[in-house]
Protein backbone atom coordinates (compact mmCIF):
# COMPACT_ATOMS: atom_id res chain seq x y z
CA UNK A 1 0.00 0.00 0.00
CA UNK A 2 1.91 2.77 -1.27
CA UNK A 3 1.10 6.01 0.24
CA UNK A 4 2.50 8.46 -1.83
CA UNK A 5 5.73 10.34 -0.97
CA UNK A 6 6.67 7.71 2.01
CA UNK A 7 9.95 5.89 -0.10
CA UNK A 8 7.22 3.83 -2.34
CA UNK A 9 9.29 3.82 -5.44
CA UNK A 10 12.32 2.67 -3.08
CA UNK A 11 10.62 -0.25 -1.63
CA UNK A 12 8.91 -1.15 -4.86
CA UNK A 13 12.01 -1.37 -6.77
CA UNK A 14 13.91 -3.11 -3.71
CA UNK A 15 10.68 -5.41 -3.56
CA UNK A 16 10.50 -6.51 -7.35
CA UNK A 17 13.86 -8.31 -6.72
CA UNK A 18 12.26 -10.46 -4.83
CA UNK A 19 9.96 -12.07 -7.36
CA UNK A 20 10.21 -13.43 -10.81
CA UNK A 21 8.77 -10.25 -13.29
CA UNK A 22 6.04 -12.36 -14.43
CA UNK A 23 4.39 -12.75 -10.98
CA UNK A 24 4.21 -8.93 -10.30
CA UNK A 25 1.52 -6.57 -10.90
CA UNK A 26 2.81 -3.72 -12.95
CA UNK A 27 0.11 -1.42 -12.54
CA UNK A 28 0.70 1.50 -10.56
CA UNK A 29 -3.23 2.03 -9.23
CA UNK A 30 -6.49 1.72 -9.67
CA UNK A 31 -6.44 4.15 -12.39
CA UNK A 32 -3.99 2.00 -14.78
CA UNK A 33 -5.62 -1.11 -13.54
CA UNK A 34 -8.39 -2.61 -16.14
CA UNK A 35 -9.79 -5.42 -13.83
CA UNK A 36 -9.35 -6.64 -10.29
CA UNK A 37 -8.77 -10.23 -13.05
CA UNK A 38 -5.07 -8.76 -13.52
CA UNK A 39 -4.25 -9.52 -10.07
CA UNK A 40 -5.02 -13.32 -10.38
CA UNK A 41 -1.78 -15.14 -10.47
CA UNK A 42 0.36 -12.05 -9.09
CA UNK A 43 3.03 -12.94 -6.02
CA UNK A 44 3.52 -9.00 -5.65
CA UNK A 45 0.97 -6.38 -6.02
CA UNK A 46 2.61 -2.49 -5.49
CA UNK A 47 1.49 0.88 -6.14
CA UNK A 48 -1.23 3.39 -5.55
CA UNK A 49 -3.83 1.51 -3.61
CA UNK A 50 -5.52 1.77 -0.83
CA UNK A 51 -6.42 -0.63 2.03
CA UNK A 52 -9.74 -1.71 0.17
CA UNK A 53 -7.40 -3.93 -2.14
CA UNK A 54 -7.49 -6.33 0.74
CA UNK A 55 -11.24 -6.88 0.07
CA UNK A 56 -10.11 -8.64 -3.71
CA UNK A 57 -6.52 -10.33 -2.35
CA UNK A 58 -6.70 -14.10 -1.07
CA UNK A 59 -6.08 -14.27 2.42
CA UNK A 60 -2.39 -15.34 2.60
CA UNK A 61 -1.50 -12.24 0.90
CA UNK A 62 0.70 -9.79 3.21
CA UNK A 63 0.30 -5.99 3.34
CA UNK A 64 3.36 -3.76 3.71
CA UNK A 65 2.86 0.24 3.92
CA UNK A 66 5.17 2.71 5.32
CA UNK A 67 4.10 6.18 7.18
CA UNK A 68 6.34 9.69 7.06
CA UNK A 69 6.39 12.47 9.58
CA UNK A 70 2.46 13.94 7.73
CA UNK A 71 4.08 17.44 7.36
CA UNK A 72 7.21 16.23 5.96
CA UNK A 73 5.19 14.09 3.37
CA UNK A 74 2.76 17.24 2.90
CA UNK A 75 5.73 19.38 1.78
CA UNK A 76 7.07 16.78 -0.03
CA UNK A 77 4.59 16.24 -1.56
CA UNK A 78 3.79 19.71 -2.97
CA UNK A 79 7.61 19.86 -4.32
CA UNK A 80 7.13 17.01 -6.41
CA UNK A 81 3.23 18.38 -7.53
CA UNK A 82 4.86 21.56 -8.41
CA UNK A 83 7.67 20.41 -10.22
CA UNK A 84 5.79 17.66 -12.38
CA UNK A 85 3.58 19.02 -14.79
CA UNK A 86 2.54 15.58 -15.47
CA UNK A 87 1.90 14.64 -11.69
CA UNK A 88 -1.58 15.97 -11.30
CA UNK A 89 -3.52 18.29 -13.06
CA UNK A 90 -3.23 21.52 -9.84
CA UNK A 91 0.15 21.42 -11.31
CA UNK A 92 -1.15 24.46 -13.04
CA UNK A 93 -1.74 26.19 -10.08
CA UNK A 94 1.69 25.80 -7.93
CA UNK A 95 3.61 27.57 -10.69
CA UNK A 96 5.68 30.24 -9.91
CA UNK A 97 4.65 30.35 -6.15
CA UNK A 98 6.26 30.28 -3.13
CA UNK A 99 5.25 27.27 -0.37
CA UNK A 100 3.53 30.03 1.89
CA UNK A 101 1.51 30.54 -1.23
CA UNK A 102 1.11 26.61 -2.48
CA UNK A 103 -0.61 25.84 0.87
CA UNK A 104 -3.14 28.68 1.11
CA UNK A 105 -4.66 27.16 -2.16
CA UNK A 106 -7.63 25.41 -1.24
CA UNK A 107 -7.83 23.16 -4.84
CA UNK A 108 -4.39 22.50 -4.23
CA UNK A 109 -4.53 21.63 -0.39
CA UNK A 110 -7.92 19.12 -0.67
CA UNK A 111 -5.79 16.08 -2.44
CA UNK A 112 -3.27 16.79 0.68
CA UNK A 113 -5.36 16.26 3.64
CA UNK A 114 -4.87 13.90 6.27
CA UNK A 115 -3.71 11.41 3.18
CA UNK A 116 -2.33 8.53 5.63
CA UNK A 117 -5.62 8.09 7.23
CA UNK A 118 -7.79 8.42 3.48
CA UNK A 119 -5.78 5.45 2.75
CA UNK A 120 -6.05 3.04 5.57
CA UNK A 121 -9.79 4.40 5.82
CA UNK A 122 -10.64 3.37 1.68
CA UNK A 123 -13.35 0.89 2.04
CA UNK A 124 -15.52 0.89 -1.53
CA UNK A 125 -15.33 -2.55 -2.77
CA UNK A 126 -13.19 -2.71 -5.53
CA UNK A 127 -15.64 -3.45 -8.27
CA UNK A 128 -17.68 -0.43 -8.40
CA UNK A 129 -14.31 1.61 -7.45
CA UNK A 130 -13.37 0.67 -10.76
CA UNK A 131 -16.35 1.22 -12.61
CA UNK A 132 -17.01 4.70 -11.46
CA UNK A 133 -13.51 5.90 -12.23
CA UNK A 134 -13.88 4.51 -15.79
CA UNK A 135 -16.98 6.80 -16.05
CA UNK A 136 -15.55 9.75 -14.03
CA UNK A 137 -11.74 9.53 -15.04
CA UNK A 138 -11.17 12.59 -12.77
CA UNK A 139 -12.18 10.77 -9.73
CA UNK A 140 -9.79 9.86 -6.95
CA UNK A 141 -9.90 6.65 -5.65
CA UNK A 142 -10.84 7.83 -2.24
CA UNK A 143 -13.52 10.06 -3.50
CA UNK A 144 -16.29 7.25 -2.94
CA UNK A 145 -15.32 6.65 0.39
CA UNK A 146 -16.91 8.25 3.82
CA UNK A 147 -14.83 10.73 5.57
CA UNK A 148 -11.40 8.90 7.66
CA UNK A 149 -11.77 8.54 11.03
CA UNK A 150 -8.88 8.29 13.25
CA UNK A 151 -10.37 5.19 14.99
CA UNK A 152 -11.03 3.32 11.81
CA UNK A 153 -7.14 4.42 10.82
CA UNK A 154 -5.50 2.88 14.16
CA UNK A 155 -7.55 -0.18 13.96
CA UNK A 156 -6.48 -0.66 10.49
CA UNK A 157 -3.22 -0.24 10.91
CA UNK A 158 -3.25 -3.35 13.47
CA UNK A 159 -3.97 -5.30 10.24
CA UNK A 160 -0.91 -4.20 8.01
CA UNK A 161 1.16 -6.98 8.79
CA UNK A 162 4.71 -5.09 8.21
CA UNK A 163 4.24 -1.68 9.11
CA UNK A 164 7.09 1.27 9.23
CA UNK A 165 8.01 4.82 8.85
CA UNK A 166 10.64 6.64 6.26
CA UNK A 167 12.48 8.21 9.62
CA UNK A 168 13.69 4.65 10.71
CA UNK A 169 12.86 2.10 7.46
CA UNK A 170 16.63 0.61 8.08
CA UNK A 171 15.81 -0.04 11.41
CA UNK A 172 12.97 -2.28 10.38
CA UNK A 173 13.70 -3.51 7.09
CA UNK A 174 16.05 -6.64 8.22
CA UNK A 175 13.44 -7.66 10.24
CA UNK A 176 10.89 -7.27 7.50
CA UNK A 177 13.18 -9.70 4.86
CA UNK A 178 13.96 -11.98 7.61
CA UNK A 179 10.78 -12.82 7.78
CA UNK A 180 9.97 -13.14 4.50
CA UNK A 181 12.62 -15.21 3.36
CA UNK A 182 13.95 -12.10 1.87
CA UNK A 183 17.38 -11.33 -0.19
CA UNK A 184 19.08 -8.71 2.78
CA UNK A 185 18.52 -5.08 1.66
CA UNK A 186 22.23 -4.11 2.20
CA UNK A 187 21.72 -1.25 0.15
CA UNK A 188 18.52 0.48 -0.04
CA UNK A 189 19.20 3.91 -1.85
CA UNK A 190 16.11 6.66 -1.69
CA UNK A 191 14.80 7.20 -4.39
CA UNK A 192 12.26 10.01 -6.39
CA UNK A 193 13.20 12.57 -3.78
CA UNK A 194 12.64 16.03 -3.82
CA UNK A 195 15.31 18.58 -3.87
CA UNK A 196 16.57 19.77 -0.99
CA UNK A 197 15.37 23.35 -1.01
CA UNK A 198 15.22 26.07 1.67
CA UNK A 199 11.27 26.65 2.11
CA UNK A 200 11.26 29.07 4.72
CA UNK A 201 8.21 28.66 6.42
CA UNK A 202 6.54 30.53 8.90
CA UNK A 203 4.91 29.63 12.16
CA UNK A 204 1.33 30.08 10.33
CA UNK A 205 2.43 28.31 7.53
CA UNK A 206 3.65 25.61 9.89
CA UNK A 207 0.08 25.64 11.56
CA UNK A 208 -1.80 25.58 8.02
CA UNK A 209 0.11 22.40 7.42
CA UNK A 210 -1.18 20.70 10.75
CA UNK A 211 -4.44 21.92 10.47
CA UNK A 212 -4.20 19.69 6.83
CA UNK A 213 -2.75 16.84 8.81
CA UNK A 214 -4.97 16.85 12.22
CA UNK A 215 -5.60 13.04 12.06
CA UNK A 216 -2.75 12.31 10.05
CA UNK A 217 -0.35 13.28 13.06
CA UNK A 218 -2.34 11.65 15.60
CA UNK A 219 -2.38 8.66 13.33
CA UNK A 220 1.61 8.89 12.76
CA UNK A 221 1.96 9.39 16.79
CA UNK A 222 0.10 5.93 17.47
CA UNK A 223 1.91 4.12 14.49
CA UNK A 224 5.03 4.89 15.85
CA UNK A 225 4.44 3.14 19.56
CA UNK A 226 2.97 0.30 17.62
CA UNK A 227 5.80 -0.35 15.63
CA UNK A 228 8.45 -0.01 18.68
CA UNK A 229 5.88 -2.55 20.50
CA UNK A 230 5.97 -4.58 17.89
CA UNK A 231 10.08 -4.48 18.28
CA UNK A 232 10.00 -5.27 21.92
CA UNK A 233 7.96 -8.48 20.81
CA UNK A 234 9.98 -9.76 18.15
CA UNK A 235 12.93 -9.06 20.54
CA UNK A 236 10.84 -11.28 23.14
CA UNK A 237 9.58 -14.06 21.42
CA UNK A 238 12.84 -15.97 21.00
CA UNK A 239 13.50 -15.28 24.60
CA UNK A 240 10.16 -16.93 25.74
CA UNK A 241 10.46 -19.79 23.35
CA UNK A 242 13.94 -20.74 24.27
CA UNK A 243 13.29 -20.98 27.98
CA UNK A 244 15.19 -17.65 29.40
CA UNK A 245 11.51 -16.40 30.35
CA UNK A 246 8.82 -18.21 31.20
CA UNK A 247 5.39 -16.47 31.46
CA UNK A 248 4.83 -14.74 34.44
CA UNK A 249 1.45 -15.93 36.12
CA UNK A 250 -0.55 -15.54 39.71
CA UNK A 251 1.70 -12.97 41.76
CA UNK A 252 5.31 -12.70 41.88
CA UNK A 253 7.90 -10.17 42.41
CA UNK A 254 11.23 -9.29 40.93
CA UNK A 255 14.28 -10.20 42.71
CA UNK A 256 16.30 -6.95 42.45
CA UNK A 257 19.19 -9.09 43.87
CA UNK A 258 19.22 -11.20 40.48
CA UNK A 259 18.60 -10.18 36.90
CA UNK A 260 16.34 -7.46 36.42
CA UNK A 261 14.76 -8.10 33.02
CA UNK A 262 14.27 -4.53 31.43
CA UNK A 263 17.07 -1.55 31.30
CA UNK A 264 18.10 1.43 33.58
CA UNK A 265 19.42 -0.35 36.09
CA UNK A 266 22.50 -0.20 38.36
CA UNK A 267 24.02 -3.13 39.82
CA UNK A 268 21.72 -4.56 43.12
CA UNK A 269 23.09 -3.04 46.57
CA UNK A 270 22.96 -4.90 49.98
CA UNK A 271 23.14 -4.25 53.74
CA UNK A 272 22.67 -7.08 55.63
CA UNK A 273 19.36 -9.43 54.11
CA UNK A 274 18.20 -5.97 52.92
CA UNK A 275 18.67 -5.91 48.54
CA UNK A 276 18.08 -3.01 46.61
CA UNK A 277 18.98 -1.27 43.13
CA UNK A 278 19.02 2.08 41.85
CA UNK A 279 17.95 3.35 38.36
CA UNK A 280 19.76 5.20 36.05
CA UNK A 281 21.63 6.42 34.74
CA UNK A 282 18.95 9.18 33.11
CA UNK A 283 15.51 9.29 33.99
CA UNK A 284 14.27 6.32 32.97
CA UNK A 285 13.88 2.84 33.26
CA UNK A 286 12.20 -0.41 32.01
CA UNK A 287 11.03 -3.61 33.03
CA UNK A 288 9.89 -5.88 30.12
CA UNK A 289 8.40 -9.66 31.01
CA UNK A 290 5.39 -11.87 29.72
CA UNK A 291 2.46 -11.75 31.81
CA UNK A 292 -0.52 -13.17 31.76
CA UNK A 293 -3.46 -11.87 29.79
CA UNK A 294 -5.81 -13.71 31.86
CA UNK A 295 -6.01 -11.05 34.29
CA UNK A 296 -5.07 -7.27 35.27
CA UNK A 297 -1.89 -7.31 37.36
CA UNK A 298 -1.38 -4.94 40.22
CA UNK A 299 1.70 -3.47 40.62
CA UNK A 300 3.48 -2.32 43.75
CA UNK A 301 6.88 -0.69 44.21
CA UNK A 302 8.83 0.73 47.26
CA UNK A 303 11.53 2.93 47.22
CA UNK A 304 13.34 4.85 49.69
CA UNK A 305 12.05 8.23 50.49
CA UNK A 306 13.54 11.14 48.51
CA UNK A 307 13.01 14.72 49.70
CA UNK A 308 11.06 17.12 47.60
CA UNK A 309 9.76 14.27 45.42
CA UNK A 310 6.40 14.85 44.05
CA UNK A 311 3.86 12.77 42.33
CA UNK A 312 4.83 14.77 39.11
CA UNK A 313 8.33 13.28 39.60
CA UNK A 314 6.94 9.68 38.54
CA UNK A 315 5.14 8.46 35.80
CA UNK A 316 4.71 4.50 33.99
CA UNK A 317 3.56 3.55 30.75
CA UNK A 318 2.72 -0.46 30.14
CA UNK A 319 3.18 -1.11 26.15
CA UNK A 320 2.74 2.50 25.24
CA UNK A 321 -0.75 3.50 27.70
CA UNK A 322 0.24 5.99 30.27
CA UNK A 323 -1.06 4.17 33.79
CA UNK A 324 -2.45 6.19 36.77
CA UNK A 325 -0.19 5.43 39.89
CA UNK A 326 -1.24 5.87 43.40
CA UNK A 327 1.34 7.02 45.87
CA UNK A 328 1.92 6.40 49.62
CA UNK A 329 4.54 6.72 52.27
CA UNK A 330 5.35 3.67 54.54
CA UNK A 331 8.28 4.76 57.04
CA UNK A 332 11.26 6.23 55.30
CA UNK A 333 9.63 4.47 51.37
CA UNK A 334 7.61 5.53 49.17
CA UNK A 335 5.04 3.20 48.28
CA UNK A 336 3.99 3.35 44.32
CA UNK A 337 0.70 1.34 42.87
CA UNK A 338 -0.76 0.45 39.76
CA UNK A 339 -3.00 -1.83 37.76
CA UNK A 340 -1.70 -3.22 34.31
CA UNK A 341 -4.62 -3.93 32.34
CA UNK A 342 -5.42 -6.78 30.77
CA UNK A 343 -6.05 -5.32 27.50
CA UNK A 344 -2.50 -3.50 28.05
CA UNK A 345 -0.78 -6.94 27.89
CA UNK A 346 -2.99 -8.15 25.24
CA UNK A 347 -2.56 -5.22 22.80
CA UNK A 348 1.36 -7.01 23.15
CA UNK A 349 0.59 -10.11 22.66
CA UNK A 350 1.36 -11.57 26.42
CA UNK A 351 4.33 -9.37 26.75
CA UNK A 352 4.28 -5.94 28.64
CA UNK A 353 6.97 -3.06 28.42
CA UNK A 354 6.96 -0.92 31.45
CA UNK A 355 8.57 2.26 31.01
CA UNK A 356 9.09 4.57 34.21
CA UNK A 357 10.25 8.04 34.45
CA UNK A 358 11.73 9.22 37.20
CA UNK A 359 13.77 12.30 37.98
CA UNK A 360 17.54 11.63 38.20
CA UNK A 361 20.16 13.45 40.22
CA UNK A 362 24.15 12.63 41.28
CA UNK A 363 23.57 13.00 45.08
CA UNK A 364 26.93 14.11 46.74
CA UNK A 365 29.90 12.11 47.30
CA UNK A 366 28.70 9.81 44.17
CA UNK A 367 29.37 10.60 40.40
CA UNK A 368 26.74 8.30 39.22
CA UNK A 369 23.23 9.40 37.78
CA UNK A 370 20.75 8.15 40.09
CA UNK A 371 16.62 7.88 40.06
CA UNK A 372 15.43 6.20 42.43
CA UNK A 373 16.57 3.55 45.16
CA UNK A 374 13.84 0.46 44.78
CA UNK A 375 13.39 -1.85 47.53
CA UNK A 376 10.94 -4.00 46.28
CA UNK A 377 8.75 -4.96 43.22
CA UNK A 378 5.82 -6.95 43.42
CA UNK A 379 3.02 -8.40 40.98
CA UNK A 380 -0.43 -9.73 42.13
CA UNK A 381 -2.79 -11.08 39.93
CA UNK A 382 -6.25 -9.26 39.68
CA UNK A 383 -9.60 -9.89 38.50
CA UNK A 384 -11.01 -7.46 35.62
CA UNK A 385 -12.77 -5.86 38.29
CA UNK A 386 -9.68 -5.21 40.29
Amino acid sequence: MHIPKTAGTSMRLFLEMQYPDNEVCLDEGWHSLPSVDQLANKSLIRGHFQYNLRQVLPPEFKLLTILRDPVARTLSSLKHLQREATFAPEHALTKGRTMGQIIRIPEVMRTQRNIHAAYLCASTPPGPLLKTMRDKPYMGPTDLDAPATLDLACARLHEIDFLATVEELPLDLQSFCTHMNFHPASYFPFTNEAPNRQLDLTPEDHEILRAYNDIDLKLYEYAQKLIKLRRFEAAMKPLLANGTYQEMTGDFEIDLGGIVPGSGWHLPEREGSAVWRWTGPGDHFTLELPLSRACNHEVSMRFSAQPHFTEQDFQVAANGQSLSPTFSRHYQAHVVNFIIPRAAVEAGNGFCQLVFQAKAKIPPGDTRSLGVAVRHIGFTARDNGA
